[in-house]
C-alpha cells in the first residue's frame, strides 16, 4: 500500500515547491526558491497557511500590485536564464485579474513563472460569492480563466485529488527550454483548506534535468554547406543564446570564421562591443552598422530568436536577392522562418556542432566581409560620438545622458529599459565592453516591468542593477520602489523626465502629420496652443517612498549623482531633466510599419500615406 500523508491542498503545494530543483550541466539549484503574493480572503487560509506551516525553506516576499510580481518573477527568472522562478499568488477577482499582463510578458517572452491564482469556491454549496464572474453561458467560468490564453499550462484544481498529476505536469513545464512561460494551477478557494491524502514520495526531493537538445548530423551539414557557399554571413544573436549560457561558443564562432554578430533585443550584450566581429543592435532601434552588414547579408544564422518586426524591420532588413536563412532553435516553429533551413538544438550545442563541422569543410573568414565589418563599425562610431557630448548652454538629451551613465557604472553593470523610447536608444548606443549586461524588451515591451524586473535582478544575485525608465512608465506604479526599500535592494533607478510619452508623440507626428494628448500638460485655457508641463515633484515623489534621491539636469551634475548613489544602500533614484523632443540620432534603412490613415481629408495625412505605401513596396519582402 502506497504511504500518503495527510495535508490541505495549500500545505501541499507548498511542501511540493520546496522539494523541486533543477539541473542543467551538473549544477543543482532550486526551482522555486522564493513566493511572492498578495493575501485575501481567496489565499490567506488556503495558500498563505500552507506556505507558513510546510514552505519554510521559500523565501516569501510582499509586493504591492499583482501585476509587478509577475514582472518581479520574470526578471529573477531572466537572470536565473530560466533555471529557476518564483511562485506567485493572489486573491480572488481582481486580484488575480491583475496577473493577466505579466503573465502574457511571461508568456511572450517565453521565460518561466508559476502562477498560483484563487478560484471561487468549487463546491458553490456558498451560492455566488464576492468577486466572482457570473458568465451568461458558462457556469463554471471565473476570473482566473481569463489566464487560460496566456498561459502555456493551465489548470484548475476544484478537488485535492487532482492536484498529484497537476504540480507534476507544472513542474515539467517550468523547466521544459521550449514550453516556457507562465505556468497557472488555479486553485479554488475552498479546496486550498481542504485536506486530501497524498502520496508522500510526491514531496520527497526531485530533480528536473534540463539536457540540452543536440542538434541532427544532417541539419548540422545543410547549413554548414550554405556556411561554405556565402561571402557575406550574418549572425543575428537572440535571448536564446543568453539561457542557454552559449555566449562563449558564439563569441568563438564569429571569430574563428570572421562573421560578424549583430544582437536582438534579448540577445544584446551577448557579444560585448569589444570583439572585432560583434555590431552591435539590430532593427528598428539598431545601428547603421548592424543594419548595413544585414542589408547586405548573402546568409543569415538566427540563433536562439523569435525574428520579430522590430528585429527585421517588419520583413526590410535583408535586402540581398540572394539572401539565405539558416537558424539554431529548440523551437521548431521560430526555426523554420524566413523559410530557414534548421537546426534544432540547444543554441550552444548547435553552435558548437556547426563550428565544428565548418572547422572540417576548412571554412575561412572572407577578408573583404571582414574589412566591411570593421568599415561600417567605425562609420557608425563616427556618425554617433558627436551627438552623445552635452553641449554647453543647451539641454541635456536622453542619448547624451545614456552615454554619462554607460560611462559612470561599473564594468559589472547591468542595465534595465524595457518600454518607450529607452531601450531602443540603449540597444543603438549602449557599449556593453567589459562585462556590462543589458535587460532589454521589445518583444512585449510592457510598461511598469522595469523597476519590478531590477528588483527580480537583484534578488536573484546580480550586482550593480541600474534601471532606466521614462516618467510615463514611472507614474503608472512607483509602488514598486517601497518593496525595493523594505528589501534593501541596492539599485539605482535612473527616472529621465520628457514631460510625456514622447517615442508615441514622434511615432504620432509621422504617422498624422500632429500630436495630441501624449504629453503631461494641464488643461489648456481658450485661446491657448497647448498647456504648461505638469508641475510633477519626481524627487519628493521617490524619496516618499523609501529612495535616497539626486537631481541632475546637466553631464556634470548627472555624473556626481552617480557617483553618489554608488555609495549608498538600498534604492537610489536619479530624477534626469532631458530635452522633450530631442531624439536620438536616426538609423540607416530602418522602417517599422506603422501605417498612416488609408483614407483622410487632411493633405498632410494623404502625402504621408502615399510615402508610406511607396517606401513600404519597395522594401518589404516575402523571405520564402
Amino acid at each position: 500500500m502506497e504511504k500518503t500523508i495527510r495535508l490541505t491542498v495549500g500545505q501541499a503545494v507548498a511542501l511540493f515547491l520546496q522539494n523541486q530543483w533543477s539541473e542543467r550541466d551538473g549544477v543543482e539549484q532550486r526551482l522555486i526558491p522564493k513566493a511572492c503574493g498578495i493575501y485575501g480572503h481567496g489565499n490567506l487560509s488556503g495558500l498563505g497557511q500552507g506556505l507558513l506551516e510546510c514552505g519554510g525553506e521559500i523565501e516569501f516576499h510582499q509586493p504591492f500590485h499583482e501585476q509587478s510580481m509577475v514582472h518581479m518573477a520574470v526578471g529573477f527568472a531572466r537572470a536565473k536564464r530560466r533555471l529557476s522562478t518564483m511562485a506567485c499568488t493572489a486573491s480572488i477577482g481582481p486580484g488575480t485579474a491583475n496577473m493577466y499582463t505579466g503573465a502574457a510578458g511571461a508568456t511572450i517572452t517565453k521565460v518561466p513563472v508559476l502562477l498560483l491564482p484563487s478560484d471561487h469556491y468549487g463546491t458553490r454549496r456558498q451560492g455566488i460569492v464576492m468577486q466572482q464572474l457570473e458568465h451568461t453561458i458558462e457556469y463554471d467560468f471565473s476570473i482566473a480563466d481569463g489566464l487560460r490564453p496566456v498561459s502555456v499550462f493551465f489548470d484548475k484544481i476544484v478537488r485535492p485529488e487532482q492536484l498529484t498529476a497537476s504540480l507534476m505536469e507544472a513542474a515539467r513545464v517550468l523547466t521544459s527550454p521550449d514550453e516556457a512561460g507562465a505556468v497557472t494551477v488555479s486553485l479554488c478557494q475552498g479546496v486550498q483548506s481542504e485536506a486530501g491524502d497524498f502520496p508522500v514520495k510526491l514531496f520527497e526531493k526531485r530533480v528536473w534535468h534540463v539536457d540540452r537538445r543536440p542538434p541532427a548530423d544532417s541539419q548540422v551539414a545543410r547549413v554548414a554547406q550554405l556556411l561554405r557557399d556565402a561571402k557575406k554571413p550574418l549572425i543575428i544573436s537572440g535571448g536564446g543564446v543568453y539561457y542557454s549560457e552559449a555566449e562563449v561558443a558564439l563569441r568563438d564562432f564569429a571569430e574563428t570564421f570572421g562573421i560578424p554578430v549583430v544582437e536582438t533585443i534579448a540577445g544584446r550584450s551577448t557579444m560585448g562591443d569589444a570583439l572585432p566581429m560583434a555590431a552591435g543592435g539590430l532593427g528598428v532601434a539598431g545601428n547603421f552598422a548592424a543594419n548595413h552588414l544585414a542589408e547586405h547579408a548573402d546568409l543569415v544564422i538566427a540563433i536562439g530568436t523569435r525574428m520579430l518586426d522590430v528585429s527585421t524591420c517588419a520583413q526590410t532588413a535583408f535586402q540581398n536577392p540572394d539572401v539565405r536563412f539558416a537558424a539554431i532553435n529548440i523551437l521548431g516553429k521560430d526555426a523554420f522562418k524566413f523559410a530557414a533551413e534548421p537546426i534544432l538544438a540547444d543554441a550552444r550545442e548547435g553552435i558548437s556542432k556547426l563550428a565544428a563541422a565548418a572547422e572540417e569543410m576548412g571554412i575561412k573568414p572572407h577578408e573583404e566581409w571582414v574589412k566591411t565589418t570593421q568599415k561600417v563599425k567605425k562609420e557608425w562610431h563616427d556618425l554617433a560620438s558627436p551627438t552623445l557630448i552635452v553641449k554647453d548652454g543647451e539641454p541635456m538629451t536622453q542619448a547624451q545622458a545614456l552615454k554619462i551613465i554607460n560611462d559612470t557604472i561599473p564594468e559589472n553593470a547591468y542595465v534595465v529599459a524595457v518600454a518607450g523610447s529607452l531601450p531602443g536608444d540603449v540597444h543603438k548606443l549602449w557599449d556593453t565592453r567589459g562585462d556590462k549586461k543589458c535587460h532589454l524588451d521589445f518583444g512585449y515591451s510592457c510598461m511598469t516591468y522595469e523597476i519590478p524586473s531590477g528588483i527580480g535582478l537583484s534578488m536573484a544575485g546580480e550586482k550593480n542593477v541600474f534601471v532606466c525608465i521614462g516618467d510615463g512608465t514611472y507614474l503608472m506604479n512607483p509602488s514598486d520602489l517601497i518593496v525595493a526599500a523594505r528589501e534593501g535592494i541596492n539599485m539605482t533607478v535612473c527616472l529621465f523626465v520628457n514631460h510625456g510619452y514622447q517615442i508615441i508623440r514622434a511615432l504620432q507626428v509621422m504617422t498624422t502629420g500632429t500630436d495630441s494628448d501624449v504629453e503631461f500638460r494641464k488643461r489648456q485655457g481658450e485661446g491657448e496652443k497647448k498647456g504648461e508641463f505638469l508641475p510633477i515633484d519626481f524627487a519628493k515623489h521617490a524619496e516618499s517612498l523609501g529612495a535616497k534621491v539626486h537631481k541632475a539636469s546637466t553631464g556634470e551634475e548627472l555624473s556626481l549623482s552617480l557617483e553618489r548613489a554608488k555609495k549608498e544602500d538600498g534604492p537610489s533614484v536619479v530624477v534626469i531633466q532631458v530635452d522633450p523632443h530631442e531624439m536620438s540620432i536616426g538609423t540607416k534603412n530602418s522602417f517599422w510599419d506603422i501605417a498612416p490613415a488609408m483614407v483622410s481629408k487632411d493633405p498632410k495625412v494623404q502625402d504621408l500615406r502615399r510615402s508610406y505605401e511607396n517606401h513600404r513596396d519597395k522594401i518589404q519582402r516575402y523571405y520564402l
